[in-house]
């Protein structure tokens, strides 16, 4: 008996370590993806078609794969037991969506861009049981 104790409480302490390590990156990554946005932000995104004019366009492209922590696949698992909206997933499928954008406002902004027209995003679930998120965003870098 004791020793089934000792296993929990084991399990638990390695749990908690799991979790406060997994709070602490998503968190630091929140941070980074704030500051990023806050200095892209003279980039304008727009999602209407790009469309022939004087302007010279490219196209740019980028991809971001993110993955969840266990403690987030525990709680979904759960929460997918009961039914309802996963919002330990909507966490991470904001992050990737936000890290995808930044990334393609830094790519417009080294080739001289000062707005993506046609943005478009699209998300695919990666792994056996849905751990990661992939989002692609791409649209056309407008030079100034």
């Amino acid at each position: 008996m004791d020793g089934l104790v000792f296993k929990i409480v084991i399990t638990l302490i390695l749990f908690c370590i799991g979790w406060g390590f997994g709070r602490y990156i998503e968190r630091k990554h929140l941070n980074e993806l704030e500051h990023n946005e806050r200095r892209l932000a003279h980039i304008h995104i727009d999602t209407h078609k790009f469309q022939s004019s004087e302007k010279e366009g490219q196209l740019i492209s980028s991809n971001v794969v993110i993955s969840h922590d266990y403690f987030k696949y525990i709680i979904a698992q759960i929460q997918n037991f009961f039914g309802g909206r996963l919002t330990t997933y909507e966490s991470v499928v904001e992050r990737a969506r936000r890290e995808a954008i930044v990334r393609l406002k830094q790519q417009a902004e080294n080739v001289g861009a000062k707005q993506i027209m046609g943005l478009r995003l699209s998300t695919t679930e990666l792994g056996m049981q849905g751990g990661m998120v992939e989002v692609f965003a791409y649209g056309t870098a407008i030079q100034s």
